[in-house]
């Protein structure tokens, strides 16, 4: 392939995957990490986009590597079915039970709600979610046209909206940059790597590989090596647009405190910024890039998530049929609301965010590693544990006697890190397992 070709091929596929990733979290969580970190905004956001950018394209990577469009192959060491087990609740997580269904309430709070009189929200909520979940199924259902629809109409509507917003905000800051609070003031740095969860972006990466490797196909490119390159390259160009946007909405939300002061609804944020700079014009705006952020990530995840199902299906079930049931009950969980959809996902996050963290450094490091299951296997078993903790204890189920233990005896527990040494214990001894099966 000449490099014309290649670049020529390489954008389109790089604008759908940045779109399948800039969705619902990734717009509403950075703005609100600005206003809270303020002055310590900088390593607030280099934590942020170290879980929200690095992670991500880390799993894209990882997806490349083993050049498989199977998102299990990341996982199978450890084994077959924990690797089914792992992608499927991953799969529901990212799809119909929380991370599609906040794409409809989210674009639904920040660009629709503002327009709707009050009284009526549920049942323009309700009639909403219809209309968003037909456009999904609609620009869904045919996979082999996903790069035509998203990575050369959809996204750059989304590019030029966003960069409207965000021209406002550079050339005329709203004011001067506030103090941190909370736990910005003190631990900055983990606090928005904490927040990079909720983009749900790592949890969604193997699957997007897996789809970025299957558009890049549909082109009728089979080379191992150029598949693995282009996907690679496409991840890259698209973090860097990722972690771009990020740090201008960041800046947006610490500019912002000075004037609006601090919120806790990203959404409400975000209409009150547009309509300080835009006035009523500025909620047509937001309208505009909250739909066609939403609605390209609900598309990217949909056709992931049911081309996954429709292949551990075997072909058995339709690919059709699993968009349509992903719809309808991504459309009925849109209905409980964003601040329900949001505090139900934490927990599940805090404890699938580590598992895939540890999944894709092992398979970053197969040159070291090997993809061994006898370092996979304890690895991942200390670590399952210790991110099931930290779930319930985030869930609030947690027995505040086993709680303090840990945190007395496990480092970073008490901040929500204590499967790092967990992880590395697991790995020493799977290294010495390793070392001493060869005698």
């Amino acid at each position: 392939m000449s490099n014309n070709n290649f670049f020529r091929l390489i954008l389109p596929i790089s604008l759908m995957l940045f779109s399948f990733f800039f969705g619902a979290g990734n717009f509403i969580f950075p703005p609100i990490l600005g206003q809270q970190a303020g002055d310590n905004m900088l390593p607030a956001i280099i934590g942020f986009c170290i879980s929200g950018v690095g992670l991500p394209l880390s799993g894209i990577v990882a997806m490349a590597l083993t050049r498989s469009d199977n998102p299990e192959a990341a996982s199978s060491p450890v084994h077959p079915i924990y690797a089914k087990v792992l992608l499927f609740i991953s799969c529901l997580t990212i799809g119909p039970l929380f991370a599609i269904p906040r794409t409809a309430a989210v674009s639904f709070d920040t660009g629709i709600l503002a327009f709707i009189p009050a009284g009526y929200e549920s049942m323009a909520l309700a009639i909403y979610s219809v209309i968003f979940f037909i456009f999904t199924y609609y620009l869904s259902i045919n996979p082999t046209k996903l790069l035509d629809h998203v990575g050369k109409i959809l996204t750059p509507l989304l590019l030029v909206s966003l960069g409207i917003l965000i021209s406002f905000v550079i050339m005329e800051p709203m004011g001067e940059i506030q103090p941190a609070v909370g736990d910005y003031r003190t631990i900055p740095f983990f606090k928005g790597f904490q927040e990079g969860y909720n983009t749900m972006d790592l949890l969604a990466s193997l699957l997007f590989g897996a789809a970025t490797i299957n558009a890049i196909k549909n082109r009728g490119i089979s080379d191992h090596k150029l598949l693995a390159r282009l996907c690679i390259c496409s991840g890259i160009i698209a973090v860097a647009i990722l972690a771009t946007i990020y740090g201008a909405l960041t800046y947006m939300g610490a500019t912002s405190v000075a004037i609006l002061g601090i919120m806790q609804n990203g959404g409400q944020l975000l209409n009150q910024i547009t309509h300080y700079y835009m006035a009523s014009g500025g909620k047509i705006i937001l309208a505009a890039i909250i739909f066609f952020a939403c609605l390209t990530t609900s598309i990217g995840v949909t056709t992931s998530v049911s081309g996954y199902f429709n292949t551990v299906c075997h072909g058995k079930v339709q690919y059709q049929r699993f968009v349509i049931a992903i719809c309808i009950i991504s459309c009925l969980f849109a209905n409980f609301g964003l601040t329900n959809i949001i505090q139900f996902s934490i927990p599940v996050l805090c404890i699938l965010y580590p598992i895939t963290i540890v999944i894709v450094l092992l398979n970053l490091g197969a040159g070291i590693f090997h993809r061994d299951p006898k370092i996979f296997r304890p690895c991942m078993a200390l670590t399952t544990i210790f991110a099931i903790f930290d779930g319930l204890r985030t869930a609030g189920l947690s027995n505040s006697h086993v709680d303090a233990i840990l945190a007395e005896f496990v480092p970073l527990y008490s901040i929500g890190f204590g499967w790092v040494t967990p992880c590395l214990i697991g790995i020493a001894i799977g290294i010495i397992w390793k070392t001493v099966s060869k005698y």
